[in-house]
Order: structure tokens, then C-alpha cells, then sequence
């Protein structure tokens, strides 16, 4: 098999990286709750943010599990925080309260569907508090709606008594160029603990 010249090139000045590795790399965003008010459109008559109910709880999961797997930015690094997305739905819908204590989630209703979650970490030295960040289904994107719900997301948590606000995300995806950005926020890169830097391609 014929190896492409600048994979070659790499090889001998030590830098090779497998052709079917793709970099992963993390940003960690930061919002100063104190000196901020999220100022956004209001979204449109027909679509609702309000808190989840433990009603929504099925409804929630599928949803979240749908906007995420149907993602194509996700596709590399899915299995990698599927763990901690099953171990935040499963906190909030606790039957415990003492694990229910320090979660919340916020929901976008179009109509009765349930099309977007936000699920919040409330304690305030959180690595994360957006849990699973703003998720939209895909056939509801470019609306608005992220933008409104994290401004909604951002202002729980100041209520909760946050006063920096953290939210990790994937250094290439939307989110990171788009979505995060707003509010005033600042960034930095953020190695993830158990999430490898490279994936398979």
C-alpha cells in the first residue's frame, strides 16, 4: 500500500498521528452571573421554556438521548459521556432528594413535545453546571431556541446562588463557535479527565 507523502513526513519527523484518529479537544466557557443579564429575543408564541416535571421524565430522556445521537458533531466522543448523561437524567429524576437537590432542568415545549432540555448542576463549584447544555432536536435548530434557553439556564443558575457559571463543550463543535460565545463569556481549553484526546475516525 502506497503511504501519502506528507503521512510519511510526519513519520519521520516523529509527529504521526493515525490517518483514522481524529483530535478531540475541550473548552471550558465561563459566565460571571454576578455582573450579568442575559438580554435575548423572547422565542416565538407557539414554543415554551418551563421546568421539567417528573411526569417528563421518559419524554426527557428520549430526547435528550435523540438531540445528542442524531448530532453528527457528537458522533466521535457519544460513548465517551454517554455515562455522564445517563448518571445526570438519572440524579434529577431521583427518587432520592438528596440527589434531586443539586439538579434542575429546563425544558422547550412545542405544543405538548418536548423539543429541547438544558439540565443544570446547581452546586456552585461544579465542574460543569450545564449538564447537557442547551439541547435542541436537530429539526428545530437555528430558531432561537439554544440561545433562549441558555440565557434561561444562566439566570437558574444565578438564582441558585451560582456566581461563575461553567459550561464544557467540544473545542470545533457549534456550540463552541455560536452558541457559547454569547452572554460575555470566556474560555479556555479544558482537558477532560477519562475523555482521551484522539478517537477513532
Amino acid at each position: 500500500m502506497r503511504i501519502p507523502f506528507a503521512y510519511a513526513l510526519q513519520s519521520k519527523l516523529g509527529t504521526v498521528e493515525s490517518p483514522r484518529m481524529k483530535w478531540i479537544g475541550w473548552t471550558r466557557f465561563s459566565w460571571d452571573l454576578a455582573r450579568m443579564t442575559p438580554v435575548y429575543p423572547a422565542v416565538e408564541p407557539q414554543y415554551r421554556i418551563r421546568p421539567a416535571l417528573v411526569a417528563d421524565e421518559k419524554a426527557v430522556r428520549r430526547m435528550v438521548l435523540a438531540a445528542f445521537t442524531l448530532d453528527a458533531d457528537w458522533n466521535y466522543t457519544l460513548g465517551q459521556i454517554r455515562e455522564e448523561l445517563d448518571a445526570a437524567l438519572e440524579n434529577l429524576f431521583s427518587e432520592k432528594p438528596q440527589e434531586q437537590a443539586g439538579r434542575a432542568c429546563l425544558l422547550v415545549t412545542h405544543g405538548s413535545r418536548i423539543i429541547g432540555a438544558s439540565v443544570l448542576n446547581l452546586h456552585r463549584e461544579a465542574e460543569s453546571h450545564l449538564l447537557t447544555g442547551p439541547c435542541i432536536l436537530v429539526e428545530y435548530r437555528n430558531r432561537g431556541l439554544a440561545t433562549a434557553l441558555l440565557g434561561e439556564s444562566l439566570l437558574a443558575l444565578r438564582e441558585a446562588g451560582v456566581q461563575t457559571a461553567h459550561g464544557l463543550t467540544q473545542t470545533d463543535s457549534p456550540t463552541a463557535q455560536f452558541l457559547y460565545p454569547k452572554f460575555r463569556s470566556l474560555c479556555e481549553p479544558y482537558p477532560r479527565a477519562g475523555t482521551p484526546d484522539r478517537v477513532a475516525g
